[in-house]
């Protein structure tokens, strides 16, 4: 990982927020699916879908993704993230 600072976090962001705002350039963000029997998908700068493991039968790490980033949103009804961006 390059140097620098987390520009973004949030250990629970759910479908019901919305799209949210990085105001900030960022170069990875990494998101964790919260839910153990789903996968979710989360999608990027309003264009590009990412569709994270469920945590309890694959994955229980962030999953990095290289990238200038400005929005996120949770799309899986009733799903949840934890997520940080740096920049």
């Amino acid at each position: 990982m390059s140097e620098g600072h987390i520009v973004y976090s949030n250990v629970n962001l759910s479908d019901t927020d919305g799209v949210q705002t990085i105001n900030h350039h960022t170069y990875a963000i990494y998101l964790v699916n919260r839910d153990a029997n789903n996968w979710v998908e989360v999608k990027l700068n309003g264009k590009h879908s990412v569709v994270l493991p469920d945590s309890q039968g694959h994955v229980h790490n962030y999953l990095e993704v290289y990238g200038d980033y400005n929005t996120i949103e949770v799309l899986t009804a009733g799903a949840s993230i934890g997520v940080f961006a740096v920049g």
